[in-house]
Order: C-alpha cells, then structure tokens, then sequence
C-alpha cells in the first residue's frame, strides 16, 4: 500500500487499477471537494476531476473547476442575465446540459437548454452529426457557444439563439472488448471491490454479502426491460445509486407520474421518459402519485411484461428498466424489518400494494433491510471508474445475450412457471455481466453461475413469499433448487 498527499491509502487493487486502466479512472475522494456543486450529476464533476485534479496536488485543479463553473454555469434564477449576456456579447460558452429533437411538423432539429430555460434553440448540423445520439436520446452534459442572431426568422417567429459548438463530458475511448480484456487481469474479489468502489462506496466496510447486494442495484443498468424493488430503511443509499451511476437514469422523486410524463404526450407529440431512459427509479414509491391510476398502472404493467406501451392510436417499445425504492421500518439490529407486516407490499402505494398482476411482473426483491446506513467512511476511498465510462460500458452489455443463454442452459427450470424462469435468468444474467464479463456460455465455471444463480432465486423467491399471503389461493411459497 502507498500513501497519497490526500491522506488516502492506496491499496494493491488501486495500485493495480492505475497500472492497467489510469486512463478511465479517478480517485473517488478527489469528487466530493466542494458541496456548492451538489445540484452537478456525480459523472460531470468525475469528468471534470479526471480532466483537471491530480491526485497529489489537487487544489490547482479543484481551483481550476471552481473558476470554470463560476464563470460558465448558469444557476436557474440567472436566466434572464444569461440571455442579456449572449445577446450583448455576440455569444457565450455556456455549462450545462443540452438535449436535442426533432420538430417533425416543421422538419426542423430544435435544441433544448434548461439553463436558458428555452426549447426552441437552434443547433448546428455538425453538433448533430457528431453528437447526435446522446443528444436526441436523453440529452448531455457539456459546454456549448450559444451565438445570438435576431435575424432568423420561421413562422414569422424569431429564434435568435444558435448552438455552433458542443463539446461533452464524456470518455472518448470506448472499447467492451478492452473492458473485458482488462477483466481477466483482475480477481473476482479485486473486480467486485472496484465495481463498488466505482459506484461511490468504500467496499472495505462491507462483507460480500451486501457486495453483492449493492451490484444487485446495478442489474437494471444492464439488465434490459428489468423490474426490480428494493424495501429498506432509509439513508442506504438507494436514491443515491440510481442518481450517480448514470445519466441514462431516471429519478422520479415522489409526487405524480401521469402517463404524459411516463409514456407519450399526446398534447405535445413527445415521448415520456420510459422512451429514451435506461432506468426509471420511483424513489420514495409509498409517496407517489398516479394520474390516471387505473390508466397509468393498466399500461405500466404491459410495459413491465412486454416491453411495449401503447398511448391513443400509438404504440412504442422501449428497454427501460423500473425500479421501485421505498423505506421500510426496519429492525436494524436483527436487519430485517419489523414484525408488524403482514406482508411486505404494504410499504407501496395501495394500488400497487395488493395488485398481484403488477407484482408478479416483478423480477427480484432486493432485501435493503440487509444495507447499512451510508455514513461519511462508507464513501468510495480509492480508484475507481470514470461514472460516465461505466455508465456506457453498462449500456453496451445490455445488448450482451450469451450470459442469458448460459443460465438457460446450465440451470434445471423444470416445472418453474414461465415469470420465473424469465425473473431469475435475467438477474442472474445481469449479475454475470457484471461480475463475469469476460466469461461466455462456454467457459462459465459452475461455481460462478452458483453465485449469481442463487441470490437470483431467492430474490424472486422473496417476492411469491409476498404473493403468497396476498392471495394464498393462487400463489404458494417456493424454494427453487436449480443446479
């Protein structure tokens, strides 16, 4: 182990990450310097650290992002001053996040900057060209040079803004193949312990049961048209996860969710957020609202088995993952939760909490009453990867369908019910990607298809358990024995 001028102690599996992988990675401390820069998403300030902050001498650089933050991001009461500006000065080098679309109506490409609070920006074609994938699929982080031109007009409208340059925080270098090559350089120990290191915890503080617990909060990442809750006290971690880990998630804090917001608006001809995310998290779901319940939780539960969802005469597929968190009281002690349930849906709203449809479409229940409570030493101490680097290496192994295969292979679903056999491949599948990436249907050892495997079925065991004493005439607890 060596000791950095930060304080923190570098172990043998940082040491090696840094050997073998020091152009994808940043020293996780180095991102948490500055608590004004809290409304950032976690992968623009790794970004940015990676670009800027040297680990042994890190205030220049921290110096260097506060100055450049200062002098080119936006808060949201300085719009109007923002707009003044670009128009006095021509244009402006603006921070912030960009999303494109296209205005099919008027055959027109229109860019939409939340810090201008404007939708009907114009955009370069080249910006298009070169970005265009990220931007008209859920948008990015960046910098951009917004000109002012009062003289374009279109329907007798002015839109004097233009977007020449863009330029996002992301990493360049991209390879899975490299990604599983590096893999194989690694202990199964060593790369579980840089996973978790990568998602903002310090995997000394943990034994490899909640290790692998925490990657099971990373199969919705990976894992294609995955259902997923997680039931636990709170301050675990959850919301934190599902906000950091990548910006092809979505948080949906409480209040209301319409199938406008969900699905399409049909008023505006524009999808919702199940089209264009990868994970779509109902954090707090005891609190949310549905509107339209019958309507919003009837085309959800399609969704959560087909993949499809219809809105009027329209119909769309998407591969978005849904994810439910919500707190549960807790005996931390003992860490289960308390003996007042009944059953353990009850924490979810009540047009949830007793739907056995909507239920059973649920492929894992993720036992949080098992996590600690996050506090200040369970924080990520050394290297781990770049945030937006993992977070597309993740949606690359969605596309991955070998490790599905291997489970279907190698495990015994006779007499399972199609749900589950479908619920546990498809955690187990997640699992491998992430553990075992470099392995293929071959060579998968039967010990490390057991890991995966098992916690699979218990998790899909644990929700029938609930079923089970909701409706105790239809469903009956099980105890799958697959290998």
């Amino acid at each position: 182990m060596t000791t950095s001028s930060t304080g923190g102690v570098l172990t043998a599996t940082d040491e090696k990450v840094l050997q073998y992988m020091a152009d994808r990675v940043v020293y996780k401390p180095l991102t948490g310097w500055n608590d004004a820069y809290k409304e950032f998403p976690r992968y623009v300030l790794e970004y940015l650290c990676a670009r800027y902050v040297e680990r042994d001498n890190p205030i220049a650089g921290q110096k260097r992002i506060d100055r450049l933050l200062q002098e080119h991001y936006v808060d949201s009461d300085a719009k109007e001053l923002i707009k003044s500006r670009i128009k006095e000065k021509g244009e402006y080098v603006l921070l912030g996040s960009l999303q494109a679309r296209l205005d099919a109506a008027r055959d027109h490409y229109w860019a939409e900057v939340p810090a201008l609070g404007d939708n009907y920006v114009r955009i370069n074609p080249r910006v298009l060209d070169d970005h265009g994938e990220a931007l008209l699929t859920g948008g990015a982080w960046g910098t951009m040079t917004i000109l002012y031109d009062a003289r374009y007009e279109l329907g007798s409208r002015i839109y004097p803004f233009y977007i020449r340059e863009f330029k996002p925080f992301q990493i360049t270098r991209l390879d899975l193949d490299d990604y599983i090559a590096k893999r194989r350089l690694f202990s199964d120990d060593e790369w579980i312990d840089l996973l978790i290191t990568s998602i903002g915890f310090n995997p000394a503080k943990f034994d490899q049961r909640v290790k692998l617990l925490l990657l099971l909060r990373l199969v919705p990442f990976v894992e294609p048209n995955y259902n997923l809750i997680e039931l636990g006290p709170r301050e675990t971690g959850k919301t934190y996860t599902y906000r950091n880990t990548s910006s092809r998630s979505f948080v949906v804090s409480g209040g209301k969710a319409t199938p406008a917001t969900l699905f399409y608006n049909i008023a505006t001809r524009k999808i919702g957020i199940l089209g264009y995310r990868h994970v779509i998290f109902f954090d707090e779901i005891a609190n949310t609202r549905f509107g339209d319940p019958e309507a919003t939780i009837s085309v959800l539960k399609d969704f959560m088995q087909t993949g499809r969802f219809s809105r009027g005469p329209l119909e769309f597929s998407s591969q978005a993952s849904i994810v439910l968190g919500g707190n549960i009281d807790t005996d931390t002690a003992h860490k289960r939760p308390i003996d007042r349930y009944t059953q353990l849906f009850e924490a979810l709203p009540p047009e949830l909490g007793t739907d056995t449809a909507f239920l059973d479409r649920i492929h894992a229940f993720l036992p949080g009453w098992e996590l600690p409570k996050i506090r200040p030493e369970n924080y990520a101490q050394g290297y781990g990867f770049i945030t937006d680097y993992l977070a597309e290496i993740f949606a690359l192994l969605r596309r991955q369908t070998h490790f599905s295969i291997a489970v279907q292979s190698q495990a015994n679903f006779d007499g399972l019910t199609g749900r589950n056999q479908t619920a546990i491949s498809k955690t187990a599948a997640g699992l491998l990607k992430l553990i075992y990436p470099q392995r293929t249907a071959d060579d998968l050892r039967r010990e490390e298809l057991a890991i995966c495997l098992g916690l699979a079925a218990e998790c899909r065991e644990r929700v029938i358990a609930q079923l089970a004493v909701i409706a105790k005439d239809e469903f009956t607890p099980v105890k799958f024995d697959l290998l």
